[in-house]
């Protein structure tokens, strides 16, 4: 019975190896790759949108993906690079925003996962305060144009969204 059960453990075992040798691992470009995922909105008391979630996918070959806590002047001040943009006069256009000092942009996290594979791949959510975008808007449909950043200063293909309309008062 003990002979039986170590061939049986024997042969799992070479079963197991096999089928780890077949498993492709998956390698990404060090050049960090987006694509929309999806958009969505919270209305507030009054009816209008007042927060919009845009969320993208990506995946980075060597997973340096987020900015430290110290990394705060250019060119690390910001690694989530986004434009707003209206439908105006048969086209997008960005939107511009009385104050200049006021960005979209905003900051990853660090994302890098520890051990010796650092593809990564994952979701980012980007929550936006649609009250400063209404402010500036003259329109009811718009679009974003988004981009990321690593810390390799790598730049990931320029995304731009599906058009949306927007409640706004």
């Amino acid at each position: 019975m003990k002979a039986l059960s170590k061939i049986h453990l024997f042969v799992l075992f070479i079963l197991s190896a096999s089928l780890a040798g077949c498993i492709d691992k998956v390698e990404y470009p060090e050049v960090p790759a987006i694509t929309f995922k999806s958009y969505g909105v919270m209305s507030g008391s009054d009816g209008y949108d007042s927060l919009a979630v845009l969320t993208i996918s990506y995946t980075d070959g060597d997973g340096d993906i987020g900015l430290y806590d110290y990394d705060t002047v250019e060119p690390y001040k910001y690694d989530y690079f986004l434009k707003f943009l209206e439908w105006r006069d048969g086209s997008f256009q960005e939107v511009a925003l009385a104050d200049t000092n006021f960005t979209f942009n905003s900051r990853i996290p660090i994302l890098t996962p520890e051990g010796k594979n650092k593809n990564i791949r994952g979701d980012i959510s980007m929550y936006l305060e649609m009250y400063y975008a209404f402010m500036a808007l003259q329109s009811d449909t718009i679009a974003f144009e988004v981009y990321i950043q690593d810390r390799a200063l790598n730049k990931s293909n320029v995304l731009r969204t599906p058009p949306f309309l927007v409640n706004r008062p």
